[in-house]
């Protein structure tokens, strides 16, 4: 037999080897999930509008909108930011949505023949709240949300406007 057989042989075997060894490498992705979020929608005045986002290991992101630095005690131009929260700042907001026994609470609380309200859709481990009209009080919940973001170090994503 022709040396090109034994090497068109050796290199099928190389290949299928190759395919068959086991990998040390995890095939598992573990999603990250979200933590803690907070939308504020517009309105036809001077209403907030963001969108925050902590996910289970830490990252955030926000979405600026219209009026977003009276809730952030700073301005930041519109558009997309990412950082980083700790996860000790996650945990102290889940202790508070638990004693506002947030867990409990109903998902949707509106009135759809109101108009020009704006809403707060919160999600804490799972759980969403889609409050607008006629819900529970969860200012206390917000705030924390919101100095939370307040104190976060924001980086602009290309695409935001400065």
């Amino acid at each position: 037999m022709s040396s090109r057989f034994y090497i068109l042989l050796f290199s099928i075997s190389c290949a299928f080897a190759a395919c068959c060894t086991n990998s040390n490498v995890s095939e598992t992705v573990v999603p990250q999930e979200i933590s803690i979020a907070l939308q504020k929608t517009m309105c036809f005045g001077t209403c907030p509008s963001y969108n925050f986002i902590a996910l289970s290991d830490g990252s955030a992101s926000l979405t600026v909108g219209r009026f977003a630095e009276d809730v952030m005690g700073r301005t930041l131009d519109q558009g997309n930011y990412s950082g980083s929260v700790a996860f000790t700042d996650i945990e102290r907001i889940i202790d508070i949505a638990n004693s506002l026994n947030y867990f409990q609470l109903s998902e949707r609380y509106d009135d759809d023949m109101l108009m020009d309200l704006p809403s707060a859709i919160s999600r804490i481990n799972g759980h969403t709240v889609f409050n607008r009209y006629d819900g529970p009080n969860l200012d206390e919940l917000y705030t924390e949300i919101e100095k939370l973001m307040a104190s976060t170090d924001w980086i602009a994503d290309p695409d935001t406007e400065r």
